[in-house]
């Protein structure tokens, strides 16, 4: 490295078993779990941008729920059912449902051990409720904020623990061996506490820290960043090009979930929100306003209907447009936002146009009588049913008594990610991911499956850990750094490159290259999809992230993780448009969170045109007899080339459990292999 004249002294190496980065729910709970497993505290370390800024540490919903097997009452419930109702979502594997539901009772019962005070009855039941696609009561809840009050007691136990937690840290490359078969070895951070305003490489080295580990846990999240409509807390940035950097496969890119938020402050509106039946308005660059409902519905029963059921329905389904569904209203409120411009809110001060009770759909009616939560008002409905699900925006400084809720179609989760087997290791060896990063889920999932999955995730990352990769990386220092000389030496040379750059008024900054990026994402992988100029556009991004180096300007040297989180996005983008392109190239179907909208029927698929009210009649939504269901799309970036594979997916397996013979392979060590 004569050209940066820097020796292992210069640049910061740190030793470890497993770095987890990501401090997140399911982060959090792999590093205790991996303790419990037998992996030693100081052997361990959780990396993170910004210690609680996760999603699960900021999301919630008026009761934020937690999916998990039934275990109260006479309800007949079953491993193997449960994971048939999650594979019956479609494009997810059965081996990996089994396993989530399999386990959706131990680690439901870790979290309560740990102190999370999830509700139970005087005979100690925990109780259960119906959440969306799922025909028991596996739901659970402490709550809007079940999900903090997870991450809270785990992070108490993870200091409890005296695991090592690098706060203020930002992962920006893997670092991969690829002499025998692929395998990660360590990665490269920027402490972003000592990022200074010194304009010279030599001044930024004891910026860089790099992590030499046996193991890597990405628990980064979702790209929350790349949409510009989003309900993700802002402290959410996500890292998936991580992975995709690293070589890993990721599936099911073209599935990810939306539904209606507020905006102010980003937060679901789901449940009580919607089931208080509020009235929903537009309002023009005038400053005009309309009730814009009413052109879709043919009365405000159906309209109360739909509403009262976007309640329990708040994901946006393709499935849930027609014969008035729930999802027209998702429809309804984008067409009026992203279409014609227009601000739409929730005004929870007056009952929607030609309200009745008795006129109400029987559904809505009966569930607020039964609630004793009939008041003349949708505020005064709101404050009986769910208290603290008015008091939460009240804390946000909005006050739902006195002022209308701004909303929109929000991105929310991704269903897809990184594909990885039954112990969530990626392709890459000794890489493992969970939360939102894995691509565990399929087409459709029941509401809070994706807490479950991030839990199970980490106790199976933790279980194959600490059997089988449980030292250290054999590698000397010396033949560790020749390892990753070359890779370093790129990496300073982008950042000298960004260091040149600087302040470059000719240039791009991050925050403009983000906007074209959100508005991209907006147009062709939000819940209308069209292949128009698709192709286009993913040119487009496949350049400018080629040339990013050459176009983007930073104002200081802070600002290189904006460089980085840019870079991030923009090659995430490149993955899910390619995958996008060719989900429409086989003609496939409206399915999911999005519609497909096309010109021409192809006749030979059965191709269909959902039926839509008259003020969406330009649009020619595409539903088929081609079923893509049983099939996992598969997709990686190597030698700069898209490589998209379909494969078929992997049926639940049918029970072996033969005791003695489990008992054996258990003593013998042969279950984790």
């Amino acid at each position: 490295m004569e050209l940066f004249d820097i020796d292992l002294q210069d640049i910061e190496i740190l030793e470890y078993n497993t770095v987890i980065i990501g401090t997140g729910a399911a982060g959090l709970n792999c590093a205790i779990h991996l303790v419990e497993e037998g992996i030693a505290p100081w052997q361990i370390a959780l990396v993170t941008e910004e210690l609680g800024g996760g999603t699960s540490f900021n999301a919630g919903s008026d009761k934020q729920t937690y999916y998990k097997l039934s275990v109260v009452g006479d309800q007949v419930d079953s491993p193997f059912e449960m994971a048939k109702d999650l594979f019956s979502g479609g494009a997810m594997h059965g081996d990996i449902a089994l396993i989530e539901s399999t386990n959706s009772i131990r680690e439901f019962f870790h979290l309560v051990q740990l102190g999370v005070s999830f509700p139970y009855d005087k005979y100690g039941g925990f109780v259960g409720y119906k959440t969306d696609n799922d025909p028991k009561q596996r739901a659970t809840s402490i709550g809007p904020y079940t999900s903090q009050e997870m991450c809270k007691r785990l992070l108490e136990v993870v200091s409890e623990l005296s695991i090592n937690i690098f706060d203020r840290y930002y992962a920006t490359e893997l670092i991969i061996d690829d002499y025998d078969e692929p395998q990660v070895i360590g990665m490269i951070c920027l402490d972003i506490n000592s990022l200074s305003n010194q304009e010279k490489l030599k001044d930024l080295i004891k910026s860089i820290k790099i992590f030499k580990t046996r193991n890597i846990v990405l628990a980064t999240g979702g790209p929350s960043l790349l949409y510009k409509n989003s309900v993700y807390p802002l402290s959410q940035k996500g890292s998936t090009s991580l992975a995709i950097d690293a070589g890993c496969i990721m599936q099911n890119l073209t599935e990810s979930q939306f539904g209606l938020a507020s905006t102010q402050f980003r937060w679901n509106v789901s449940g009580s929100y919607q089931q208080v039946i509020p009235c929903y308005i537009s309002i023009n660059e005038n400053g005009e306003e309309y009730e814009f409902l009413n052109e879709y519905f043919p009365s405000f029963k159906e309209m109360s209907k739909a509403i009262f059921l976007k309640g329990y329905q708040w994901p946006f389904s393709s499935d849930r447009i027609e014969d008035y569904g729930s999802s027209l209203i998702d429809i309804a409120v984008y067409y009026e936002t992203e279409i014609l411009g227009r601000r739409v809110f929730l005004d929870f001060t007056r009952n929607p146009s030609g309200y009745d009770l008795n006129s109400m759909a029987s559904a809505a009616k009966t569930y607020l009588e039964k609630s004793n939560s009939k008041g003349e008002l949708p505020v005064i409905r709101l404050k009986s049913l769910n208290e603290q699900a008015f008091l939460h925006y009240k804390d946000h400084d909005i006050d739902l008594s006195t002022e209308p809720l701004q909303i929109a179609v929000c991105n929310q989760h991704l269903n897809g990610g990184v594909s990885c087997n039954i112990w969530w290791e990626s392709n890459i060896k000794h890489l493992f991911v969970i939360g939102e990063s894995n691509g565990s889920h399929g087409i459709h999932r029941p509401g809070g499956a994706a807490l479950n999955a991030g839990q199970v995730g980490g106790l199976r990352t933790a279980q194959k850990i600490a059997s089988t990769y449980n030292t250290m990386l054999s590698l000397t220092s010396e033949e560790f750094y020749l390892e990753i000389e070359d890779q370093l030496t790129s990496y300073l040379e982008r950042i000298k490159k960004c260091l040149e750059n600087m302040k470059n008024k000719e240039k791009f900054t991050p925050n403009k290259i983000l906007e074209l990026i959100q508005n991209r994402m907006e147009k062709y992988a939000g819940i209308l999809r069209s292949k128009e100029d698709l192709e286009g556009e993913i040119y487009n991004v496949k350049l400018q992230l080629l040339n990013l180096d050459d176009i983007i300007t930073i104002n200081d040297a802070s600002d290189l993780i904006k460089y980085f989180q840019v870079k991030d996005s923009l090659l995430t983008q490149y993955l899910f448009f390619s995958a996008i392109f060719d989900y429409h190239k086989r003609y496939g179907q409206s399915r999911g969170s999005f519609l497909i909208n096309r010109n021409k029927l192809n006749a030979n698929l059965g191709e269909r045109l959902v039926s839509l009210p008259k003020k969406l009649s330009s649009y020619n939504f595409i539903k088929s007899d081609l079923d893509l269901s049983n099939q996992i799309q598969t997709i990686s970036l190597k030698n700069d080339q898209i490589n998209i594979k379909w494969v078929k997916v992997r049926e639940i397996p049918e029970s072996s459990s033969w005791f003695e013979n489990v008992w054996k392979d258990y003593n013998d060590g042969k279950v984790v292999r």
